[in-house]
Formats: C-alpha cells, structure tokens, sequence
C-alpha cells in the first residue's frame, strides 16, 4: 500500500511539474485549460489521527481512499495548492528572445560552414589545369608585348628604343609614351591558396625571396605591360621594400611588416625612405569558388598610373641605372637541356610547396617555372610561367628575433650569383651599394653581366637555409 502511495506521489509532483513548464509555451494553452478543469474536481484530503487519509470529492464520482501518509507530503500538497492559484501568465515577445536567438545562431553555423568551409575551399591545382607533360612549351609571342598599351598605337616605326629594365626593344613613339609612365612594384602572393596567380607573364622583373614560415612572396615589376589584374596582392616587408627603392617605383600591397626594429619596420619605411606608396588603392576583392581572404585581392596596373597622374608621381625616373642586354644567342649555341631546383628554406617542412624547379627550353629560349611540383600557370594568360634570363642571388638571411618571426635579408653589400641564360649555368657576384642604387651583376671575370632581352626573374637564396641544385645539365 505504501508503494502504491508512494508512486501516486511522484507522478503527482512529475505531472504538475510538466504542467508549469508548459506555461512558457503557447501551443500548450490549452492543455493547461484542461488540467485547470481536471482541478476544478476538488479534492479534500483530511489527515485522521490514526493516520488513515481520506479523499472525498464533490463530485458523485468516488475516489479510493488512500492509506497513511507522511506530514511531508501534507506540506507538499499545501504548497501545491498555494501555487495552482497563481494566475496564468500572459506571454510577451521578450519570452521568445532567447529561443529566436538560439535558432539563428544555429542557422548561422551552418551557413558558415557550407559556404565559408565546403563551398569555398581552396582546391588543388591539378582539379583546375591538366597537363600531359612536366612543362608546357612556351608559345613564341606574336609582338613584344602582348597587352596593347593604351594610347600605344600599332608600331609603323622600327623598334630602336631599348627598355632600361629588361632590354626589350620599342619604337619611338612607344618609348615616349612610356616614358611618361612610372615602374609598378606590385607584392605578390605565392602561397599555395593563392595559385594561379594573375599576371607575372606580364611583368618585367619578379623578385622572389622567403617571407616567415618558408613561404615564398614575389614582387613583380610592371612598365612594358600593362595588365588590368595582378595579384593576389600581399603585405611588403623591408627588403622588398629596398628592392622597389632601386626602381623609384610606385608600390602596391596590402599591409607591411611593423617592428620597433628599424631593419624590419616596412611600415614606418614607406615613409621615411619616401617611398610612392600606392597600397591598396583601387584594389578589390575577387573569387572565383575557391579563393578565400586573404588570396584573393587584386589590383591594377593602368589605375596605379591614372592615380600617379593625380599625385604627381607620373614620369619615369631619371636615377635608375640601366642593365646591358644582347639578342637571344643562335640556336645552335644554345644549351640543350638545362634543369635546376630552388629550395628556399630546407629546415621548415612545407611539404616542397615553395620549390621551384626551372627547365629550359631550347626551341623559345625561356626558362620555364614549376612550383610545389606541378607547372605554375599564369591565371589570366593561361599559360606557364616564363623568364629568358633567371638570377639566383645568395643573400644573408637571419631571423630578427621579433614575436613575429619577420627575417633580415640583406640588400645593400655584394655575394654570389648564378645565372641562367640561353641554356647555360655561369657563375657570377651581385652588389648593391646603396639603398636606392640598382643592384648590378657580373660575370666571374669580373665584367657585367649581359642578360637577354625580356623578362628577369631574380631568385632571392638564403645563404644559411636556401639550396641550389643541378637536376639536369
């Protein structure tokens, strides 16, 4: 008998319980009017001195009696009473805040995590290009460049007029043009989310150096070309910075290392060496299904010079020292097959995604570029990457010792050099003499060095962790 009271007890504090929580909840009015019905049959529990209870309704309809139960019970049952005549309570809209606010954030995980992680997530290079061969051969150029360039019309003049950066040679009317025009120096993305880039078959000179971690960043030179997207475009650091100096060149990028170190403090630089720093001016932000911030800002080349116009940046500079350049040698001087592999920091494990391989093509003259193993595709041309003449520069590289990891890469001084060019290796040294002088290169005689005329590609090579190595010869 007890255990019978016992479990009627329980399911009587269950039911109510379930009952209050109900409260909160408008679907369940309802239910609520029918338990208020079910108590409008009063029960009147009246506790004998023999400890029987007995239960007598209003109603005809006879309840069993119930044995003994405990005071506890009695008290339990009083504040059961007391609480059934609080009067129902009205909902208002700040009962659904919490609910609402639950729901939309769970709305908002998922739509982070299909669009943000699923939808957009960077894919490998070889689902977007397929190659049946380890390089593509470079196709021979129609002209000498091979975006038009505004207000350039077509040449009716015999190209006479030499480019003071790669040799490339122009007409008259051409080089009067653009001599009006200024260098862009333009930092460049390499990360491996951020391939295929856009636009380095259309620069001039790329210089190509470690950033933190192992990672590679390169700064592209345009002035021949003017492509209307580069990038991604990325974050300078000082070296790149000194580099760009020897150009007098208008810079864009998006940031820059800041350091109390004044040898790796890129921000506080741009200014005080004076720098035409165009930063993110006229960039914008493009995707197309994989690409994510930060690989996917570009900008432009003509806008940097319409820009330049404004401020009066425009005009190309008088300071900078001009290179020698020859015609590509004859065929049957040229090296046959020449393949070498750069390994910009052999102690960080990044799975070789920074190695660059470069093979040389005897039929164009070109070197062409591979990168983390598969050919590196120039996203807006569709075709490989490619340098007629490639510069490894050895050069010190040591960690700063900031929180940040920014590394000390020597610009001003001189070192080793290797070049390649019409399918040769040659041995060289480098010097620069001052920030804003042009580093100049010489063979192991000590003569300067004559490069080919087109692109230059120069290999920034840390002394300490870098490696040069000869696959194929």
């Amino acid at each position: 008998m007890r255990g019978n009271i016992r479990n009627h007890t329980i399911f009587f504090i269950i039911f109510h319980s379930i009952k209050y929580y109900l409260l909160i909840l408008p679907q369940y009015v309802s239910i609520l009017d029918i338990y208020q019905h079910e108590t409008a049959m009063a029960k009147e529990i009246n506790i004998t001195d023999t400890g029987k209870s007995e239960i007598k309704d209003t109603n005809p309809v006879v309840e069993p009696q119930i044995p003994e139960i405990k005071e506890v019970i009695k008290e339990d049952i009083k504040d059961e009473k007391v609480e059934l005549d609080i009067p129902k309570k009205k909902l208002s809209f700040k009962d659904f805040i919490f609910p609402i606010v639950a729901l939309l954030t769970l709305l908002g995980i998922a739509a982070f995590y299909y669009f943000g992680i699923y939808k957009i997530k960077p894919q490998p290079l070889q689902n977007i290009f397929s190659f049946n061969q380890d390089y593509i051969t470079a196709d021979a150029p129609a002209g000498t460049f091979k975006y038009a360039l505004s207000l350039l019309s077509k040449p009716t003049e015999p190209r006479t007029e030499e480019s003071p950066l790669n040799g490339l040679l122009f007409t008259k009317s051409e080089m009067d043009t653009m001599m009006t025009r200024r260098p862009v120096s333009v930092m460049t993305n390499n990360h491996a989310d951020a391939r295929p880039l856009s636009s380095p078959n259309s620069a001039d000179i790329v210089i190509e150096a470690n950033a933190e971690g192992g990672i590679t960043r390169l700064m592209a030179i345009y002035w021949s070309q003017a492509p209307e997207k580069v990038g991604p475009i990325r974050s300078i650091r000082n070296y790149y910075l000194e580099w760009a100096l020897e150009y007098d060149s208008l810079i864009i990028h998006d940031g820059c290392a800041s350091s109390d170190d004044p040898r790796t403090n890129a921000c506080g630089n741009l200014d005080n060496y004076g720098a035409k720093d165009i930063a993110t001016i006229g960039a914008w932000r493009w995707n197309d299904g994989r690409r994510v911030a930060p690989h996917n800002e570009y900008s432009s080349i003509t806008y940097a010079w319409e820009y330049a116009k404004k401020v009066d940046w425009d005009g190309f500079p008088s300071s900078l020292e001009k290179w020698k350049f020859k015609a590509d040698a004859d065929i049957s001087s040229r090296g046959e097959k020449t393949r070498v592999e750069l390994t910009f920091h052999e102690r960080l494990i990044n799975s070789g995604l920074y190695n660059v391989i470069w093979t040389y093509d005897p039929d164009t003259n070109s070197y062409l570029r591979m990168v983390g193993g598969q050919a590196d595709i120039d996203q807006e041309t569709k075709t490989q990457v490619n340098a007629k003449n490639i510069v490894v520069q050895e050069v010190s590289m040591v960690q700063s010792g900031d929180d940040k990891g920014h590394l000390i890469i020597t610009t001003i001084g001189q070192g080793d050099a290797t070049f390649l060019i019409d399918g040769k290796i040659t041995a060289g040294t480098w010097k620069k003499t001052s920030r804003t002088d042009r580093t100049t290169y010489y063979d192991s005689q000590g003569n300067e060095m004559i490069f080919n005329r087109g692109r230059i590609w120069v290999e920034m090579l840390g002394t300490s962790d870098g490696k040069f190595d000869i696959i194929e010869q």
